[in-house]
Parts: C-alpha cells; structure tokens; sequence
C-alpha cells in the first residue's frame, strides 16, 4: 500500500528537447517510431532498409540541419560556367544510370532537368496560381512522392535525348526504362490511393509531357485524358483536402485547348460548358473568362467547319447567329482586356499573350464559313497586333537577365499550356504579307516547345508554305532590316489559286516503323491541301452538303506531300 502511493506521488515521465512533428513519414507512423524526416527518404527506412511510403502533404521538403543529401525546394546543379552543367550532361551521358535508376532517391539529373525546365521557363499566360503551382508546387511533390518523381525522371530524359539532344549508346532506352517505371508507379498509387489524387494528375501530366517531347501525340492525348479522368472520379473534396481544385481543373481545361488548336476540325475533349454571359466576361479573372470563351469557340468552329466548303445557301441559320454570338463574346473580352499604352514585360505579359489568343481565335471564327482564303486579308490588323506585341515581349525578355541561367544554363523553353506559337503559326500561315509572316516566323523559331507545338516543326512547315505560295524561299529573306515594302510585300501578291487551304505535319514512317527503332525527328514531312477551283466547288453536288474534311476523296482537291528539310 506504501509503494503504491509513493508511485502515484511520483511525477509521469515525459519527453523533454525532443521536437514534436506531425509530418513523420508513413512508414515511421505505421512503426510508432519517430521520424527524423530527412528528404526524399527519411534515415530510418535507410537504416532499417525499409520502403519510405513518403511524406503527407505539408511537410518542408527541407530536411533538419546536418541531414546529407538534403533536397532544396528545386534541384539545381551548381556549376555557373556552362550554359548546362557538364556533370549533368556527363551523368545522362552514362549508360550506367539506365541500370541504376530509383525513383526512391534524387541522385538524378533528369530530375535537375525536368524541374529546372519548369521553373526556367516564361511565365506565357499563365495566372498566378498556375505559375507558383509549376514552379513550387510541382517540384516539391517531384521531391516527395516517388510516382510524381519517376514521372518527372521519364520527361526529363526524354527532354535530354529530344531538346537536348545528349547522344548517348544507349538512346531511347534511358526514356523507355523511366517511363515503365514511372507507369508502374502510377498504377500503384491509383490502386491504393496511398499519396491522394493530386500527385497522380500530376504524374500524368508529366508522361504527357514526355510523349509529346518525343512527338508521340496520341499516346500524350491518352495521358491527359488519364489526368482528367482523375480529377472527374475524385468527387469527394474530402479527398483533395486543402487543394484549390477549381483552379486545379480550369489548369487541365486549359491543357485540353492544345486538342482544338493543334487539330484540325476537332473540338475540344471536353464537353462544351454553358453559355459565357457579358457578366461572365466582366467579372471573371480574364484567364478564366477568355478560357470560357475560347472553350465554346472551338466547339462551335468544330461543328461550323463542317459547312466552310459548301454554298452559302446550305449553312443552318442557327449556325449564322452562333457565330455572331461568339464573335460578339470574343469582342467584349478585348474591349475589356486592353493593354496600355506603355506596357512591361514583367506586369502584362500574361495579358499579351491571352489578347493574342483570343485575336486568333477572332479571326478563326470569322472566317470559319469563308471558303477563300482571300478572306483572311481583311484581318491584317488583327494579325499585327499578334505578331507586334509578341515580338516587343520577346524583346523585353532577351534584354533581362534571367536569375537561374547561372546555375542549370538557360534551357529550352518547354510549356505546358497554351502560349505564343499557335497564334504566331496561324498568322504566319493566313497572313500571306511577305514582311509580317516572316516576323512571325522569326518569332516561331524562338518559341521552344508548348504542348504537342514545336518550333522547329511548326517553323518548317511555314517555310514549306512560304516556298509553295510565294514560288521561292530562303534563309535571308528572314533579315528584314529592310523594312516593309508596301507594294513588293503585299498579300495581294499571293492569289488565290496558289493558297494553301490546310496543311499539317506528318510522321511518314508511323505505320512501318518498328518498336525498336529509334528516331529522334518524326514529323519530317507536311502534307498539304489546296483547292483546284472553289468556284466549281460550291457549284459541284459536293458543295451543297457539310463534309467533316472537305479535302478528303474529291476531285477538287489536290494534295502533296512535302519534306520538311532538316530540323536540327
């Protein structure tokens, strides 16, 4: 009895100088050991020789003082001296790292690569959530979750064998055995739900980004719809926690312009939204308001093309009003998104490039349901403004230091969305002026990728066109410090009859290539499409009725194919 009262009198024992966290990982938590939360994998599972599951959302990518290895918020490798550092170029050079790749460990340089890349890149029309969840967001969870890191280890080693273009023993092998390894991860996570769907919509996004770098389209299309299907199954907002899902989904809505834009005659993959209202136009954010617009559009133009060939007499009259509907909503966002008139590149070059957007989309619909291509002449000033705003924004760019290019080189840029080159390609392409396309051109040629665009391929495929309507084409015409000529420069100069109507790149080898077969340049040819007589065309039983792709099995149409010279 004495004993039992003199241990209810001693004080309880409790831990003193031990610091408290809730953000231990998830094999420490299962153990009810403590977590000294070391990044990417704590030194307990090391030791242990155990699988770190990760870190729940929230915890520091920092890990404490004195930890080796520490991941920084993003991995930068520290050699100032070379536009990319040589010890990254030297280890993606290594057949080794194809045979010891863990997507548990940060000891990569694809993942330097991949995030360097993202952070690197221009901020083009993105919001401000959009820019800090790509360039801290998604480099914190690329630290964190393995899924998210092998996805982010496949895109930049197809960035370095593509963009880069390291040559290496082994090519092809080192995207192929991340990218199976990344595919497996993500399939783990979507059956256990072990790191929440954020991580696994941005795995996806990566893989897409990894198949369009290697110009794989399809594949990349089946990955972004993956990403969608994601977010649309993981209703309960529960699940998303804190996450911003709203913008999270307008970011994905905005990726799915890439399948209108890019395409031809396709609509959008998601289904149309409901009518965009002035108020709408007023009061939304304008990235979300012109994303609304430009998302009805396409749909519309998807479904109006269909009559671009065909007598005036046959076009719906609900098709008519549409258009003017759409055209009026196009003119209200600019009415409300001016630019000033001294303008920098720091403050508005999110609204350039959106008014940009939504010029081109402008003069797409009004032309949807002209089948000449005269009629694109009248829009010269619209074309202009594109191609003016865009190259005094790139101006401005060349003339700031950037605060990285120290530390990774100044890469290639690589955006996800939407950006400059499809606004710059389409009035390169229907703006026949010989002095404003090749500025455009120009421009094109600086624009690394966006999406499934890219330079190289889009700035062939003008120069393609420029040969086949202009009759010549060379190198030096691209100096224009000559300025324009009104007379000599005119699209007057180009006639009808020797407009291209439709063109796009192709990947001739698509059908016989075999698996094994590694080729950096896919699209190595355009094939084009012009009308023989548009006049006998609408007269012709073939004009009285909408044809999804006009060209396709007529007489009317002649077609050819092209190469596109050598892209380096």
């Amino acid at each position: 009895m004495i004993a039992s009262l003199e241990d209810a009198e001693k004080p309880k024992r409790t831990r003193t100088n031990v610091k408290q966290s809730k953000y231990g990982c998830y094999t420490c938590k299962a153990r009810r050991i403590k977590c000294d939360e070391a990044k990417p994998t704590c030194q307990r599972c090391r030791s242990s020789k155990r699988e770190c599951k990760g870190y729940p959302r929230g915890a520091l990518v920092d890990s404490p003082p004195g930890i080796q290895g520490a991941a920084s918020l993003v991995p930068l490798s520290a050699s100032p001296s070379s536009s990319l550092s040589s010890s990254i170029l030297s280890r993606t050079a290594s057949p080794l790292n194809v045979l010891s790749f863990d997507p548990y460990h940060l000891l990569s340089p694809f993942v330097d690569i991949a995030c360097g890349v993202m952070v690197q890149s221009p901020r083009r029309g993105r919001s401000d959530m959009e820019q800090s969840f790509w360039t801290r967001t998604v480099p914190q969870l690329v630290h964190t979750i393995p899924s998210v890191r092998a996805a982010a280890e496949a895109f930049g080693a197809s960035y370095s064998e593509y963009v880069l273009q390291v040559d290496n023993s082994c090519s092809g092998l080192e995207s192929t055995k991340r990218y199976t390894q990344a595919l497996r991860l993500v399939q783990k996570d979507l059956a256990t739900v072990q790191h929440e769907p954020i991580p696994c919509v941005i795995a996806c996004l990566f893989l897409a980004f990894s198949e369009a770098i290697q110009q794989k389209l399809d594949e990349g299309l089946l990955h972004l719809l993956g990403a969608f299907s994601v977010m649309l199954s993981r209703t309960d907002k529960k699940v998303f926690g804190d996450v911003d899902t709203e913008s999270l989904s307008l970011l994905l809505q905005k990726l799915d312009l890439h399948v209108a834009t890019y395409g031809i005659c396709h609509p959008p993959e998601m289904p149309p939204l409901s009518p965009v209202t002035a108020n709408m136009v007023i009061s939304l954010p304008p990235d979300e308001a012109l994303f609304k617009i430009l998302h009805s559009c396409y749909h519309f133009n998807a479904q109006a093309c269909t009559y671009k060939y065909t007598t005036r007499r046959a076009i719906p009259p609900e098709i008519l009003m549409e258009q003017g509907r759409q055209l009026a909503t196009l003119k209200l966002w600019l009415s409300q998104n001016e630019l000033p008139l001294t303008w920098g590149a720091n403050s508005h070059e999110s609204l350039v490039v959106l008014r940009s957007q939504c010029l081109t989309a402008l003069v797409h619909t009004s032309t949807i349901l002209d089948p000449r291509e005269t009629g694109y002449d009248c829009y010269g000033p619209e074309f202009q403004e594109i191609i003016a705003t865009l190259e005094a924004l790139f101006l401005s760019r060349d003339l700031q230091a950037y605060p990285l290019s120290s530390a990774l080189g100044q890469l290639p840029s690589f955006i996800p969305e939407t950006g400059v080159i499809h606004p710059l390609y389409y009035a390169a392409k229907k703006y026949r002026n010989a002095f404003w396309r090749r500025r455009a051109l120009n421009l094109i040629l600086r624009s690394g990728k966006e999406g499934p665009w890219c330079s190289k391929t889009e700035g062939a495929m003008i120069k393609v066109i420029i040969r086949m309507e202009e009759g010549t084409f060379d190198e030096a015409s691209l100096d224009l410090s000559r300025g324009e000529d009104p007379a000599l420069d005119s699209a007057c100069n180009v006639p009808e009859k020797n407009r291209i109507n439709t063109c796009w790149p192709i990947d001739p080898g698509a059908q016989t290539r075999e698996a094994s077969m590694f080729t950096k340049q896919k699209f190595s040819k355009g094939i084009l499409y012009k009308c023989i007589d548009m006049d006998r065309l609408l007269a012709d039983d073939e004009g009285q009725k909408p044809r999804s792709w006009a060209w396709m099995k007529s007489a009317w149409w002649e077609q050819w194919i092209e190469p596109l010279g050598e892209i380096a």
